[in-house]
């Protein structure tokens, strides 16, 4: 995944990257998450092309 869309996954409130697991995180608990957030990043991966799976608390898996 490029640093361009690293940066801007990083600049979300509610979700970071950890390179060290290739996820992008959720910061927050599951009443607090904000959905638009994770919908953007959803449509920023697609546009990407990045290959991606949900995992539990919105959190976000890099497959490659």
């Amino acid at each position: 995944m490029s640093e361009i869309v690293i940066d801007e996954i990083n600049q979300f409130k509610t979700f970071r990257y950890n390179d060290n697991v290739k996820k992008i995180e959720n910061l927050k608990f599951k009443e607090e998450t904000d959905i638009d957030e994770f919908l953007n990043i959803q449509h920023l991966l697609d546009k990407n092309r990045v290959h991606y799976r949900f995992e539990k608390n919105f959190e976000i898996k890099i497959l490659k």
